[in-house]
């Protein structure tokens, strides 16, 4: 099938209506990759000639939004989905770049500097990543910098100076290595020695920003083995120190056993929920394990004095330096305590009522299949399917009425039976 065709509707509609309004637009980035990669895009960004406030003028306040300081852009939204629609960058000058006082003028704070589209194409990170695509007209793929060869032989290659590059935006560090995690790329020889020797400048960035790449990360079903790319070239020592100390221990094992059934869930079911306290409790469960004694092969750990306070501690302790708040945390840890009563058997009435109760059914899940145990186990409790939103607290299933048989996904389920 031509790429053409495999591009949503919507995408083709926006740069459409761009070019009647005498601009130019074209599919850029990740999902031309993907396209080319025969892989389906998760989004799709759009490069126009259009400044932010020309295209919120085509589409309107009702249709779009500006946002961004640093990067601005555009927000169009259609059929209920919302992309991304970018004005072609140039490479700011040296008095452009230094916006702070005292600032060496490598760093870019703010990158609003408009140009032509090949200049677009130059000033961006990776070769790979700067393929543009003419939905409306017949150039098919626009490739200034090499990356439609690059991709054939699975190179990630930096675009310009390549320590320049690094050294502007530390968060591209991170975006080579997820090119390599996610399809098994290979770093171009200089990219690799610059991802080693500045590494440590990961932490430049300011903490939200990378929780959020976090998220992403872990938001794919080939997260696990991001995170062996980072570990495998010195990374993951700069973006998460606690998970790298524990990386070849049982508990990091452990960690990355549940990383990879996760994935498998994940990649099998589109559905799969997209809870953050859950994702959270996937992480912490390894080391909580490890903190609370659960030694024994195939056995997680007993209830003690004080547990709570201890494991919503160690989540603060071991996902630094991520921001987590205190309402994430106790959720993580919430879920994490509810294993030992899945474990033990007991009280099932009073445990399906936990308001964590279906990630918490969810964590067992992927626990039973780490250490190769069946999932017979579970059928003796409420099947609840996780939402893929993970939505508000609270909203959980209840333990059923007498001659009541609740649907929480379609399907009528058994009632828990009361234990004591």
């Amino acid at each position: 099938m031509p790429i053409r065709d495999k591009i949503r509707p919507s995408v083709r509609r926006i740069a459409a209506q761009l070019v009647e309004h005498g601009h130019e637009a074209y599919l850029v980035g990740g999902a031309v990759r993907d396209l080319l990669l025969g892989i389906e895009p998760k989004d799709y960004d759009i490069a126009t000639s259009a400044s932010p406030e020309e295209v919120r003028d085509v589409f309107t306040r009702r249709r779009s939004r500006i946002i961004g300081r640093r990067f601005r852009l555009a927000h169009v939204y259609d059929h209920g989905e919302v992309y991304e629609v970018s004005t072609f960058r140039r490479e700011p000058t040296a008095e452009e770049r230094c916006v702070r006082e005292g600032d060496d003028g490598v760093m870019l704070w703010r990158d609003n500097s408009y140009g032509t589209l090949e200049e677009d194409a130059r000033r961006r990170d990776f070769t790979v990543n700067a393929l543009y695509f003419d939905v409306v007209g017949d150039r098919g793929i626009i490739d200034f910098v090499g990356g439609v060869e690059d991709l054939e032989n699975q190179t990630v290659r930096a675009i310009g100076d390549t320590a320049m590059r690094m050294a502007e935006d530390p968060v591209r560090l991170l975006r080579a290595l997820k090119l390599v995690g996610l399809y098994g790329f290979h770093l171009e020889a200089e990219l690799e020695r610059t991802v080693r020797e500045y590494g440590e400048r990961i932490r430049l960035a300011s903490t939200n920003r990378l929780f959020e790449e976090l998220l992403k990360i872990m938001g794919n079903a080939r997260g696990g083995a991001i995170l062996a790319a980072f570990h495998d070239h010195g990374f993951l020592h700069w973006f998460w120190p606690c998970l790298d100390r524990i990386w070849d221990e049982p508990a990091g094992e452990l960690l990355r056993a549940l990383l990879a059934e996760r994935g498998r869930r994940q990649a099998a079911d589109n559905n799969y929920p997209a809870s953050k306290a859950l994702l959270l409790g996937t992480l912490m469960l390894a080391p909580i394990r490890a903190e609370l004694g659960g030694g024994t092969p195939g056995q997680l750990w007993e209830f003690q004095s004080g547990i709570d306070h201890v494991c919503r501690n160690l989540v603060h302790e071991f996902m630094a330096p991520f921001p987590i708040s205190r309402f994430l945390s106790a959720r993580a840890r919430d879920i994490c305590m509810l294993l030992p009563r899945f474990e033990a058997g007991i009280k099932r009435g009073r445990v399906a009522r936990h308001p964590e109760y279906q990630y918490g059914y969810e964590l067992y899940s992927l626990w039973l299949a780490t250490q190769g145990e069946s999932q017979e186990s579970l059928a003796e409790w409420p099947q609840c399917r996780p939402s893929k939103s993970g939505g508000p607290r609270g909203r959980r299933p209840r333990s059923p009425r007498q001659g009541h048989r609740p649907r929480t996904d379609g399907a009528p389920v058994s009632p828990p039976e009361e234990s004591a």
